[in-house]
């Protein structure tokens, strides 16, 4: 920035040099020209100075208001012409050989013209005397006082020893801000240290207080502030540092002063928004207060529905969180669109254009996030299932441990946590063993094929006692056998059981395949699951040996010989 600043600076010195050669005829034409302006002026008598708004313009010199000039001359401007006099002032008073005792005053008919040696520097008009309210002598020997004081001025701060004296000002002034610079900087350092040891103290602490909460969110909030107010101390400092070493220098002056013109003007700027903007502010700390309560009241009617205290029918209890919860959405989609004219810069093209990008990238990519959403409150009301449910859709089966308005995660018996986006449950098939369980118990099932020489009666008695004693099976309603099919080699047998408690499922199917297997196996009954066929004579039964009687014996071969075998002696 500094460097920025010093080569603008020389940039302003070399525009300003060519000034120096401006020809006097350009003042020649203004004085000649005072004749026709006049003459103008009388046949126009309509057109009054009064009657016009005509522009002034000011004569500056490095940073000081010299002079003001009212009427427009040779199709100059009243600001082109206070800069032309400024060129020539800038021009005479760079020849030090000229002597500001030398100005003459040449009185003409409509105007007076300003000369040093031969070099006229402006005209007074008598429009310029009217528009500044005094005669035309009296101001020109005013202008030509103030021009001459300007030269002086002019030649004292381009001398050698004003030079020398703002550059040790400059040096003097580096050696104070340098040391300004590192103080802030280590205060800076200093403190953040300090506060990340306590934040770090706090965090290690097992005991946590409303206190210890506050330093370990706010904490990191505070240093992001501190090395923001540091960063801006610095550029204060610098920026100061460079308006004062730029007024130093009589050729550096107007550029320091228009920094700080700037610079004051932007603060005031941001001032006056800040004031302008607080009736706007006012609409919507009103607007956020109001949605606040609101919210809080339907929270406050909606807890009492789910806890059952408040009661409307047809509303289930269950429905009163996710109700609750579009609501309290949709109230603040409509607070912000009520408050939205009143943000800062709502009306601006930036925030414009930024709201159609933002709207623009929503509408094409959450189509998907939308038919999540709404399938999320169809389900909601339809009451498929609710949280905490046993329930299978598609091909997962487990508990619903979350059901918000995109998706549902199931817990399944092996400890895995699926997410289904809504959609897919909505396009898919939903079963819900909690529903019943809650009443009379969910039926669970399994298949045993048994052979045909076992009785039926028997294998019915053996599965409904294999059910009774398994744990999470419920004697009332009773558990009942379907026979399913008659196979070629066996008859299958469903066993349908109740329970209360389908998140054990699995356990229940272990238990209840364990104790089928010990009634049959005590009653000596065979289960041919899977099929296998076996020459029945000289091969033993398949049952454990603890389940074999110890007077069993197994059978051997009988071998019958026919009649024609019998003569031939040959065994059949």
């Amino acid at each position: 920035m500094k460097y920025k600043s010093i080569g603008l600076c020389f940039g302003l010195l070399v525009l300003l040099l060519p000034a120096a050669a401006l020809p006097a005829e350009d003042a020649q034409q203004e004085s000649q020209a005072q004749p026709t302006a006049q003459a103008q002026a009388v046949a126009s008598p309509q057109e009054s100075p009064e009657e016009e708004t005509t522009p002034q313009g000011q004569v500056v010199i490095e940073g000081r208001p010299i002079l003001i000039v009212y009427e427009m001359v040779t199709g100059r401007t009243p600001d082109q012409r206070a800069r032309a006099i400024g060129d020539r002032i800038k021009s005479v008073a760079s020849q030090g050989g000229t002597s500001t005792e030398s100005i003459v005053l040449e009185r003409h008919a409509g105007w007076t013209e300003i000369v040093i040696g031969s070099q006229v520097i402006m005209a007074v008009t008598d429009t310029d005397a009217k528009m500044a309210g005094k005669p035309r002598e009296e101001l020109a020997t005013e202008y030509s006082q103030s021009i001459g004081q300007a030269i002086q001025n002019y030649r004292h701060e381009h001398s050698w020893r004003m030079i020398l004296r703002g550059i040790l000002k400059t040096a003097l002034t580096t050696l104070v801000l340098i040391p300004l610079i590192w103080v802030i900087r280590r205060v800076h350092f200093a403190l953040r240290d300090r506060l990340e040891r306590y934040i770090q103290t706090r965090a290690q602490l097992r005991q946590e207080s409303a206190w210890h909460l506050a330093v370990a969110y706010v904490g990191p909030v505070a240093l992001a502030l501190g090395a923001f107010l540091r960063w801006l101390l610095i550029f204060a400092f610098l920026e100061a540092y460079l308006t004062v070493t730029l007024g130093f220098f009589s050729s550096t002056r107007e550029v320091s002063l228009q920094v700080t013109k700037w610079v004051f003007s932007q603060l005031e700027f941001l001032a006056q928004s800040g004031l302008n903007y607080l009736p706007n502010l006012l609409i919507i700390a009103i607007i956020a207060l109001v949605a606040h309560y609101v919210i809080r009241i339907l929270r406050l009617i909606f807890s009492e529905i789910e806890k059952g205290n408040f009661k409307i029918r047809g509303f289930y209890p269950d429905w009163a969180s996710p109700t609750e919860r579009l609501i309290r959405m949709l109230v603040i989609v409509l607070a912000l669109i009520v408050a939205f004219p009143y943000l800062p810069g709502a009306k601006s093209p930036a925030f414009k254009g930024i709201s159609i990008f933002v709207g623009v990238l929503l509408s094409l990519g959450s189509s998907s996030a939308v038919a999540n959403a709404i399938a999320g409150v169809i389900l909601t009301y339809m009451r498929s299932f609710l949280d905490g449910d046993w329930v299978q859709i598609g091909d997962t089966t487990g508990e619903v441990i979350e059901k918000n308005l995109l998706v549902t995660r199931i817990r399944t018996p092996k400890a895995e946590v699926i997410t289904i986006p809504n959609a897919t449950v909505m396009s898919g098939t939903v079963k819900n063993y909690s529903t019943e369980a809650k009443k009379s118990g969910v039926i669970f099932h399994t298949t045993v094929s048994i052979g045909y020489d076992t009785p039926w009666p028997t294998v019915h008695q053996l599965l409904v006692n294999a059910a009774l004693t398994t744990e999470h099976v419920l004697h009332q309603p009773a558990p009942f056998v379907l026979q399913q099919a008659l196979n070629d080699f066996y008859v299958s047998y469903e066993l349908n059981a109740y329970t209360n408690a389908p998140r054990e499922v699995l356990n229940i199917f272990s238990d209840l395949h364990r104790n089928i297997q010990d009634k049959f196996n005590e009653a000596g009954v065979e289960i041919c699951s899977p099929h296998f066929s076996a020459l029945r004579d000289g091969n033993v039964t398949r049952m454990p040996e603890e389940y074999v009687k110890p007077d069993y014996k197994a059978p051997g071969f009988r071998v019958e010989l026919n009649q024609a075998d019998a003569k031939d002696g040959s065994p059949s």
